[in-house]
């Protein structure tokens, strides 16, 4: 499997029951996801790791984790000054290609809206 250039056999990772047991076991954050962040940037170069930023409606955030059995996501709500994201692990769920199409066109609606607004605001910021 490649993402981003980034070569990897999927029977290499943790599978979704594993990671999430790791999670709960080592506190259900971004801190916790950082061991896993590390190990996997040792091993390929890269986190293999994705942080998506925007809302779905229902949680502030998500990481995108590759998984054995494909992508999950692991919702966040709130951030910790020392854990940063805390996890929602209880609605954590495996990505199909639909729910990863929502995520493409929120994205790309959110920074084509974000870029046009920066573009704008250069603009006035230029005196034009």
């Amino acid at each position: 499997m490649t993402i981003n250039g980034i070569q990897f056999d999927p029977a290499e990772l943790m599978s979704k029951d594993e990671l999430l047991t790791f999670l709960r076991e080592h506190g259900e954050s971004d801190r916790a996801l950082s061991h896993i962040r590390d190990c996997q940037y040792e091993k390929y170069g890269n986190e293999l790791i994705w942080r998506y930023p925007i809302s779905d409606g229902w949680h502030h955030g998500t990481f995108i984790v590759p998984v054995k059995e494909g992508f999950i996501s692991l919702p966040f709500d709130f951030i910790d000054r020392e854990e940063f994201e805390l996890l929602e692990l209880n609605d954590s769920a495996m990505f199909n290609a639909d729910e990863i199409q929502y995520f493409i066109d929120d994205w790309r609606s959110f920074s084509e809206d974000l870029l046009s607004a920066m573009t704008d605001m250069q603009r006035i910021l230029r005196g034009e």
